[in-house]
Order: C-alpha cells, then structure tokens, then sequence
C-alpha cells in the first residue's frame, strides 16, 4: 500500500501496445501515479506482476492466451 508521499504503483496489461503506450502516457503525466511495468500477455503478466508488487494492475478483459481476469486469479 503506498504511502501519502508514495505514488500509486500501477501495471499496464494490454495485448495492443498503442492501448499500453496511450494508458502509460495519461498514467505517467500524473504526479500521484507510477507505471512500474506493463505486459500484452496474460502468460508474462503472470510471471512479472508478483515481482513488481505494483499497488493496481489495469488488465485486459481478453488477451489471445487468457484473459485479465484468469491473471487476476
């Protein structure tokens, strides 16, 4: 959980990377908001959100090998 003086650890999955660049760029422009890592498959997502521990993950409800809610799980 971050801290008042923390920014809110965000990470992107998306299988479209312009939706990926577009939401990091809108995410990035706030000073309260940290993109700390982004995916566009359910399969690397898997592997790498645990190792960034960000604060919100933003998921695609369908990617071609899963879904946001199956890595939500």
């Amino acid at each position: 959980m971050p801290t008042p003086s923390a920014p809110i650890r965000v990470f992107l999955l998306d299988d479209h990377e312009i939706v990926r660049r577009g939401l990091s760029d809108l995410l990035g422009a706030e000073p309260d908001i940290e993109v700390v890592g982004e995916s566009g498959s359910a399969q690397e997502a898997v592997r790498r959100i645990p190792a960034l521990d960000p604060d919100v993950a933003i998921l695609d409800g369908r990617l071609p090998d899963g879904s946001g809610i199956d890595v939500c799980r």
